[in-house]
């Protein structure tokens, strides 16, 4: 069979839509936003809205904007940072908060971040993240466990750092 000679009408391939044509065309310079919610077993950290979201996964960083296609994702250590924040100064602002692991899912309604601990990374302090990582480095650890605990405790303080000195 000559494959040249099959021709199949353009309708026999569907073009998959990204985003709801008829919003675009009715508010072509409208900003699309999604909503962003953090949480700790305690209580609610963040709940807002913003363009993106970069997000901290286990395997590397994840950026994510309204129409994003929906997925489940383990985080690891790193900051969630929000550009573009809905009620603050200016399409620039970005808000960033620090994470230690948790889970993500991102949906229709936006995303949803659940962790045990989630601190405003603008608190933190690199003096005493750096002390703080330096403790972990100098302690011994005998026994598997032990030793998977140091190196999960020194990844959580290596990423805190990075957050702490990025704080400018």
């Amino acid at each position: 069979i000559n494959c040249e000679s099959i021709r199949l009408p353009a309708s026999h391939f569907p073009v998959p839509a990204t985003h709801n044509e008829t919003d675009a065309m009715a508010a072509p310079n409208a900003r699309r936003l999604l909503r962003c919610v953090i949480v700790t077993p305690e209580k609610t950290v963040l709940d807002l809205q913003a363009a993106t979201v970069l997000l901290p996964l286990d395997d590397g960083s994840r950026g994510v904007a309204a129409g994003h296609t929906p997925f489940i994702g383990r985080l690891g250590s790193g900051e969630v940072r929000m550009a573009g924040v809905e009620g603050r100064a200016g399409a620039d602002t970005t808000v960033r908060t620090f994470v230690e692991g948790g889970f993500v899912e991102v949906s229709a309604a936006g995303v949803t971040v659940i962790t045990q601990r989630a601190v405003d990374s603008a608190t933190l302090d690199p003096a005493a993240a750096k002390a703080e990582l330096g403790r972990l480095q100098a302690e011994t650890a005998t026994g598997d466990e032990a030793i998977a605990a140091r190196m999960a405790a020194e990844t959580v303080a290596r990423a805190r750092l990075r957050a702490a000195e990025r704080r400018g």
